[in-house]
């Protein structure tokens, strides 16, 4: 007992010594990583958040951005986008394709406007594409596959041009233009198909030309792109209808008739000048006896890629685990024995097909697999078997990527390394949760630079249509989330495209918006763009795809009125200077930045360019001239006034008339003009978030109490950001603001501080006053939004805090 009361005792005089002492300390958040949102709140690291929405984690590695508003290119109609493609043609031709509701259309990247191409599809189907041969192949799983080839030319009555709104073939059948002659009906609609023979068997395809009408004056027909067929081919027969009142009524047509034989498996234009009445003597052989032949019809696919030099294709509505292929470098042409059954009994669909490292990658609900397509398809071509059992139910999220093809599985986005699936999205489970299960074969995906997106609909946001995208950067291994209606993606990153990831809209608006802030470009490269132009004493001249322009006489011959003699017997140019002034263009410019031209002037030579702007054609074609540019590698005219419309005027000389300074196409345009649209950008707002999880401070154990906490910025912004701070009693709930308005050079005293572009603002909390208690606690949660539309870029924060802690005295 007595042992007891000293132990007592001398706790008792122990703890008398004991005092609390008040301690200060700084913690740092240096680094803003990415969103986990898959983890205890009380377990994140601070360098990560349970909140990432609409902000970057890459523009400056460490820091944490609000993600660039987006630009609008234009919109197609009222309707959901249903697929994108950008079209790139080996003579530098590049097009934006798009369908929506019923309709396939192109875009005109200067003025934003799209000009419909094709009608009447089924309505809403999503579109795969693929280019190949200089054609765009589209399609969707419900109508013919169909193929375009750049033409755009449809003045009615008119030499070379097809029928507005009928500018897209069916996959397997030529294309048809107004040739000059009047040797068919005029103003009379007609469809062309073709057969093959190879002495044997009639090899006939059911796809029809795009519907030509015949002009008043300009009613022949010629055709290009006819199909070859396969090797052995002897003889391609060509078929026609006669002439029809109405599109519906040829498109309903069944009756063909031969209109020419071609005896080569090599000539692929036509010029058809055979009659009505001679066409329906019905020669031999008839569409009847082809018909009666093999069947080598593209088949009806959703998904298409270009392997072994052949168009693949899969997702055919009734024969859900086919794989078909065109003959080799020949995609207008499948036999009705080129296809493969992909495990066709194990209840799945062919879901993608994908090249990767060499290999054709067949994707389907539940499995992955291999087709090997070595040596000779009857023979040595074989499917192995699935390498993983993690398969891809949502068809337009495998897309392939420098780490494998990446696509949406039930668990999660998954890594397909051609040796296994891996799961890479854990720390986002949550949002992957979030995914709308009945609307998952929606979900869109693209691989942009060192990022992939992953379009879906949030069940959390309620919506129909996709209104959520993950954004995962391979580099960092980070995800965030973006709020956006996107259903389709386009990368521009060929030919004189700089590089700009384009979005379709889900939602009803049509719009196709641009994802960074690369440079529109108006190129001119074609001949008759150039003759669009005014001349004085020059030319163009040379073939539609090569035009060459020089000084020239700008009269012929037979207008000189015999004054040829006074021009001192000077024929092959009049004088030592020429120019010519371009049409006015629309750009809808913010921004000007440069303007390129392809010259040849040789020793005696010299161009000189000349620009002027304004608001509307007359205010352009007012306006004052620039001085001159003669840096043909890149003419700074960033000092221009930007503005809607924009005019050139090309000054040519020479020293010796004998010789001319010219302009010709190289690199895909004659000159080109790069700079940023005016009016287009397309978000009012954009909710940005950073939001925390529980932080200790690395002091798990001490009730501490916030001093003063310190931000380190940059911005362009006038917006504030706004930070709720709460702790983990639920007593500390405090909001204040960081004015991105603020100059720091405005008041020494405002709390705002910094240098040069870097800013740094310091918030001190009331202590304990009776609006706002003290933000004490053991654990604390912020919470970052910003609605503005202009850029920041949050580098650093630091809290101070003091906190007791119990020592000897």
């Amino acid at each position: 007992m007595l042992r007891k009361l000293i132990i007592g005792a001398f706790i008792l005089s122990m703890a008398c010594c004991a005092e609390a002492q008040e301690e200060q300390a700084v913690y740092v958040v240096n680094a803003f990583e990415k969103l986990n949102s898959h983890i205890s709140p009380y377990s994140v690291p601070k360098t990560e958040a349970i909140e990432a929405q609409n902000v970057r984690i890459n523009d400056t590695y460490g820091s944490v951005s609000k993600r660039q508003n987006t630009l609008s290119y234009g919109s197609m109609g009222s309707h959901a986008i249903t697929s994108l493609h950008r079209y790139y043609k080996s003579d530098s031709t590049k097009m934006l394709l798009a369908t929506g509701s019923t309709t396939v259309a192109y875009g005109d990247d200067s003025a934003g406007t799209f000009t419909t191409m094709r009608f009447g599809q089924t309505d809403g189907e999503r579109w795969q594409w693929v280019t190949y041969k200089d054609l765009a192949i589209g399609m969707n799983g419900t109508d013919p596959a169909i193929k375009y080839d750049g033409k755009t030319l449809t003045t009615a009555n008119t030499d070379g041009a097809r029928t507005a709104l009928n500018m897209c073939a069916e996959l397997g059948s030529p294309f048809a233009e107004l040739d000059t002659g009047t040797d068919l009906d005029a103003s009379s609609w007609y469809m062309y198909k073709v057969v093959c023979y190879d002495g044997v068997t009639y090899s006939y395809s059911t796809a029809r030309s795009n519907p030509i009408l015949t002009g008043a004056a300009v009613y022949n027909i010629a055709l290009t792109d006819i199909p070859l067929g396969p090797t052995g081919t002897t003889h391609r027969y060509v078929y026609r209808t006669v002439g029809n009142a109405s599109r519906t009524a040829v498109l309903a047509d069944t009756t063909y008739y031969l209109v020419s034989t071609i005896a080569n498996n090599t000539v692929v234009i036509l010029a058809d000048s055979m009659s009505d009445d001679d066409a329906d003597d019905d020669a031999a052989p008839t569409w009847a006896t082809s018909a009666a032949g093999s069947d080598v019809t593209a088949p009806t696919g959703k998904y298409c890629t270009i392997h072994d030099e052949r168009l693949f294709v899969a997702g055919n509505s009734t024969y859900l685990s086919d794989v078909y292929w065109s003959d080799q470098y020949n995609p207008n042409f499948f036999t009705n024995t080129d296809y493969n059954q992909i495990r066709p009994d194990d209840g799945d669909n062919v879901t993608f097909l994908k090249e990767q490292l060499g290999i054709l990658v067949v994707g389907k609900t539940n499995t992955i697999q291999k087709f090997f397509t070595s040596g000779d398809p009857g023979t040595d071509w074989s499917i192995g078997d699935p390498i993983t059992f993690t398969g891809c139910p949502a068809p337009y999220s495998a897309v392939n990527s420098p780490i494998g093809i990446l696509y949406l599985a039930r668990e999660g986005l998954y890594q397909f390394t051609g040796q296994s699936s891996k799961l890479i999205s854990d720390a986002v489970t949550s949002d992957i949760r979030d995914i709308v299960p009945t609307n998952i074969t929606e979900a869109a995906g693209s691989f942009f630079k060192d990022t992939y997106y992953l379009a879906y609909t949030s069940t959390e946001g309620g919506s129909t249509i996709n209104d959520r995208v993950l954004v995962y950067n391979i580099t960092r291994d980070a995800y965030v989330i973006d709020t956006m209606n996107i259903s389709a993606f386009v990368t521009l990153d060929s030919g004189t495209d700089y590089g700009t990831l384009y979005t379709g809209s889900s939602d009803t608006d049509g719009y196709i918006l641009a994802h960074n802030t690369a440079p529109f470009t108006l190129a001119k490269r074609k001949k008759s763009e150039i003759n669009e132009g005014t001349f004085d004493d020059a030319r163009v001249y040379n073939t539609e795809d090569s035009p060459i322009m020089e000084i020239s006489w700008d009269v012929i011959i037979d207008d000189f009125s015999g004054t040829i003699n006074a021009a001192s017997s000077i024929i092959d140019r009049e004088d030592t200077t020429g120019s010519w002034t371009s049409p006015v263009y629309r750009i809808d410019a913010s921004d000007l930045y440069k303007l390129y031209w392809n010259e040849s002037i040789g020793a005696t030579g010299d161009i000189k360019f000349y620009v002027r702007l304004g608001a509307s054609v007359a205010a352009c074609g007012a306006a004052t001239w620039s001085s001159a540019y003669t840096d043909p590698s890149g003419a700074d005219v960033s000092g221009l006034t930007a503005a809607e419309y924009v005019q050139f005027r090309v000054d040519m000389t020479t020293t010796d008339v004998d010789y001319t300074p010219n302009m010709k196409v190289r690199n895909g345009y004659m000159f080109r003009l790069t700079y940023s649209r005016e009016g287009s950008v397309y978000e009012s707002t954009i909710l940005s978030v950073w939001g925390t999880g529980w932080m200790d401070f690395g002091n798990p154990n001490n009730e501490k109490t916030i001093t003063r906490i310190r931000f380190f910025y940059e911005d362009d912004a006038t917006d504030d950001i706004d930070i709720n701070l709460v702790n983990n009693l639920g007593n500390i709930d405090i909001d204040f603001s960081i004015d991105l308005a603020v100059d720091i050079d405005d008041d020494p005293g405002d709390f705002y501080d910094g240098y040069d572009d870097y800013k740094m603002y310091t918030w001190y909390p009331d202590m304990n006053t009776e609006e706002e208690p003290s933000p004490i606690g053991e654990r604390f949660k912020f919470r970052f939004t910003e609605d503005g539309i202009l850029p920041w870029t949050l580098h650093r924060m630091e809290i101070r805090y003091t906190y007791e802690r119990i020592s000897d005295s």
